[in-house]
């Protein structure tokens, strides 16, 4: 519509989104997109069921074109629903009308005295780090009046208030219980982190999110008691460990296993993880479970250690004893699986009603992966510039020296990226940089002597004027790389100086079979062995094929996603001894 009144803006919103749940493809998510929908329709069919479906949401709202905006967002749930979902009870109320049971609760929890007189600390926890709209209000007004105007989100996705007035703790509270936001038990057992996993995430296998609120029934809040003490919780989606997994006592991260035709969702765990100072060490991976069955594997794990706990030793401690040999054997009866035709539900993930499935999981990652390495490259020659103009500043010129020379090979390396290279000595990097990035134009012919001059690390003493000459030598070569990757998209171009083309010296090939150029890139990492890839299908005719190796996990699972993102097709993906062959056809 031409204009819009504000309040139909959420209503027609709403309605859009219908037509996109009637006709959106839910078989491939690269297709998901709602431009895909109005092709399939016709502009003109796809907005005439845009009137239908907002006709149909006028009605059910008895005609009425007053729209509330606040009405479309989830506001905080009552007192009474919060206490019947495991939340801060509010029975028994005070004066204040809240719990004080529930408020002391909270206070051992959550409240930590600060070193300051009169001040404590609030630690707001939120399941699974979400918050709601109105919650957000809440807490940004919460700030300005009685957190001194900061906050800090903390690795446990949970909110830290500093300089909460003591004295006032029973008053914030009462308005965190109207909130929503007095959940006790933070940094307990039962407050999980979990990743995002397949909620938003292309990386992610299985519903972390999801298999954390499913392990609510087992650690229910408030209920868990004091000898799960110093016990923590950490799900990941995939093996890449953002929820950090691999420090917690029971780590959790996803993967996948196959039955005759069916995938299933499966979790690694990993026991006895910790970062907690001296004691800090990586969980041992025990043994992996179907998704469906962790929650009643931790439930007969907790409850053994309870059955065969001596002198008031903590869960990690038990874990320690047990050892991993004793844990896995009482943890494999809920490792097994009967084929999909006996338990349907080990092949469906949590919160999940279509069958598991890595097909078309997630968006390939490997073009975006390539273009952070170059960005973090140019930051990490930005911050070897600033040290040695810091140590030039105290007069420590050979160590200036030292940090100009890795900025310029820190650069070097970022745009060396967009070649699919990477270099193993100093040396070779410095040799490709000449060969790949001046000689081919993206750098300006006179950084040959550029280089030249900062390869001369000089003696042991170098003086100020040395040290001074290579940062502004070092200097004009990171600019250049920054201008050169400035603008710099999933095409992995660089920005070149000259209308010269890129010198592209390819991996040898060797035959396939079937006349197929073959790229052997097993041991090579994402996301080089997806631009070594996408450098030689550059060099091929369309509807060329060539083949591919690639390792299992992060290779077979990210290349070929990114490559059908980028037009190719993928003819077939076959398994090998240790490793996959992909052939694909070029766009």
């Amino acid at each position: 519509r031409e204009f819009l009144p504000v309040d139909e803006l959420i209503p027609v919103s709403e309605a859009i989104v219908k037509v996109f749940d009637n006709h959106g493809n839910r078989i491939n998510r690269t297709k998901a997109r709602m431009k895909f929908v109005v092709t399939k329709l016709g502009i003109d069919e796809f907005f005439r069921q845009i009137e239908v479906e907002y006709d149909a949401i006028k009605q059910a709202r008895n005609g009425s074109n007053d729209y509330d905006l606040l009405s479309y967002v989830d506001e905080p749930r009552s007192p009474e629903a919060s206490s019947a979902n495991g939340s801060s009870s509010v029975s028994s109320p005070s004066a204040n009308g809240f719990s004080v049971d529930a408020f002391e609760l909270w206070k051992k929890t959550n409240v930590v005295a600060q070193r300051q007189s009169g001040y404590s600390a609030v630690t707001l926890k939120l399941p699974t780090g979400d918050m709601t709209p109105p919650q957000m209000r809440f807490l940004a007004d919460l700030i300005d009046t009685e957190a001194n105007g900061k906050v800090r989100i903390t690795i446990a996705q949970n909110v830290l208030l500093r300089w909460i007035k003591t004295a006032r703790l029973s008053e914030i509270y009462s308005q965190l219980v109207e909130a929503n936001l007095a959940d006790s038990g933070a940094h307990l057992v039962e407050d999980i982190v979990a990743c995002p996993g397949t909620d938003t995430c292309g990386l992610g296998i299985t519903s972390s999110k999801a298999l954390a609120r499913a392990l609510e029934d087992v650690f229910p809040a408030g209920g868990t008691g004091d000898d799960l003490a110093g016990t923590s919780i950490k799900i990941s989606g995939c093996h890449n460990s953002c929820a950090q997994h691999h420090i917690a006592t029971i780590g959790l991260h996803g993967v996948t296993k196959r039955y005759g035709e069916h995938t299933a969702p499966f979790y690694e765990m990993h026991l006895g993880g910790s970062a907690a100072g001296d004691g800090a060490r990586i969980g041992q991976m025990t043994i992996k479970l179907p998704s469906k069955n962790v929650p009643s594997a931790i439930s007969h794990l907790v409850g053994l250690f309870r059955e065969e706990r001596t002198n008031e030793e903590s869960f990690p401690q038990y874990l320690d004893r047990a050892g991993k040999a004793k844990l896995k054997q009482a943890l494999i009866p809920y490792s097994i699986v009967s084929n999909f035709d006996q338990a349907p539900e080990h092949f469906y993930d949590w919160e999940q009603d279509s069958e598991f499935s890595i097909v078309d999981l997630g968006p390939g990652e490997c073009a975006g992966g390539a273009v952070e390495m170059i960005t973090d490259g140019i930051l990490e020659a930005d911050q070897e510039m600033y040290q040695a103009e810091t140590l030039a500043k105290s007069q420590q010129y050979a160590m200036t020296v030292n940090k100009a020379y890795r900025a310029v090979l820190a650069g070097a390396k970022a745009l060396l990226v967009t070649e699919g290279v990477e270099p193993a000595t100093d040396t070779q990097m410095f040799e490709e940089c000449e060969a790949r990035l001046i000689k081919t134009g993206v750098l300006p012919a006179v950084f040959s002597q550029h280089l030249a001059v900062i390869r001369d690390l000089g003696d042991k003493n170098p003086t100020a004027e040395f040290a001074r000459e290579k940062i502004r030598v070092a200097r004009v070569f990171v600019e250049a790389c920054r201008a050169a990757s400035e603008g710099i998209g999933e095409d992995l171009k660089l920005t070149k100086v000259e209308d010269t083309a890129v010198l592209i010296e390819a991996t040898p090939a060797v035959d396939a079979g079937d006349d197929i150029p073959l790229l052997d890139l097993r041991g090579v990492q994402c996301p080089i062995n997806y631009v070594k890839t996408k450098l030689r299908l550059e060099m091929m005719d369309s509807g060329e094929r060539l083949a591919v190796f690639l390792d299992d996990g992060e290779p077979i699972r990210n290349v070929p996603a990114s490559l059908k993102n980028d037009g190719h097709t993928v003819l077939s993906q076959e398994p090998m001894s240790e490793y996959f062959k992909l052939v694909v056809e070029n766009a």
